[in-house]
């Protein structure tokens, strides 16, 4: 693994994880939307520099195709892989921050869904027929990414795990804690020049 190379992928890293801060907080909607955009750049931008990092040694250039191949093989780490495509290419938006959005899938048979008010004037769900209705305030909604002409959902599993919720809350932990176990993987391909 060459040195330079690994450490511009750490340095995409330390953004990912600014940003998965960012998102984490309550900073404004739109704030949050434009990082976690910038979770998808540096993310697809980390990979890139780890690919031309490990190219250094014939151990380093196996490992990383291992892992490309993870990539394509992960729905989160496939998502991440086209929404920044989408993002970079298209005119699709690949999230938005919504101040308010419902979610549900539709049950076999159909079914209604709405949003009341509560006396507070809080929102709250209405719904028969639906599985899994959620409400979402002043959150970061992840898009369907389309990536040439092939659509891309917001991931449910990663590493074989279920991913309970599709937002960019949600998500962002999930990016930081791969790419820290992938440099960490890199690192131990690392040339060391000799004295």
């Amino acid at each position: 693994m060459n040195k330079d190379g690994l450490e511009q992928a750490q340095a995409r890293f330390m953004r990912i994880n600014r940003a998965a801060g960012m998102i984490a907080s309550s900073a404004p909607v739109k704030e949050r939307e434009a990082a976690w955009l910038d979770i998808i750049a540096a993310f697809g931008t980390l990979y890139s520099k780890l690919e031309q990092a490990s190219k250094a040694t014939p151990e380093a250039t196996r490992w990383f195709r291992e892992k490309k191949e993870t990539r394509k093989q992960d729905p989160l780490l496939q998502y991440m892989h086209h929404a920044r495509n989408a993002d970079e290419h298209t005119l699709v938006r690949v999230a938005t921050g919504a101040q308010f959005a419902v979610k549900a899938v539709v049950a076999e048979g159909g079914g209604t869904l709405g949003v009341a008010y509560d006396a507070a004037g809080r929102p709250f769900m209405v719904s028969e027929g639906m599985a899994n209705p959620k409400l979402y305030e002043n959150e970061v909604m992840l898009h369907t990414a389309i990536d040439r002409g092939v659509s891309y959902q917001p991931p449910t599993m990663h590493m074989g795990q279920h991913i309970a919720d599709t937002t960019a809350r949600a998500i962002a932990p999930l990016i930081v804690a791969y790419a820290e176990r992938l440099l960490q993987d890199a690192s131990g391909f690392l040339v060391v020049d000799e004295p």
